[in-house]
């Protein structure tokens, strides 16, 4: 009885033992897989934000550059808004000029 009973402990404690180690090597993995994931993550924002290539601006050929007073330029680009023809009936068209040159005065008043 002593002897199986022996011997009962030992495989235990084998099992025991066993199941520990496993335990404990799933853990460094996850943890080694979680830190991997973690530090691709950090270093990805870091390069992305460190290497970030400042975007161009490049104007179409055909855009006037204003002279040196820019009011006379937004003073002419105003006037030509509202000087603008009209596809529309009689009274949609007094309504709608009258819309537009209160915006564009409104919006060009403070030149």
């Amino acid at each position: 009885m002593e002897n199986s009973m022996g011997v009962g402990l030992l495989a235990v404690c084998a099992v025991s033992g066993s199941v520990a180690l496993i335990a404990l090597q799933v853990q460094k993995r996850l943890l080694s897989d979680f830190m991997k994931k973690i530090e691709s993550e950090l270093q990805g924002l870091g390069t992305s934000q460190k290497y970030k290539t400042k975007k161009k601006v490049q104007f179409a050929e055909d855009v006037i550059e204003p002279s040196s007073n820019n009011r006379e330029y937004r003073r002419s680009k105003c006037q030509a808004k509202t000087d603008q023809g009209f596809d529309m009936p009689a009274n949609r068209q007094v309504l709608y000029k009258g819309l537009v040159q209160h915006r564009m005065h409104r919006g060009c008043s403070a030149l």
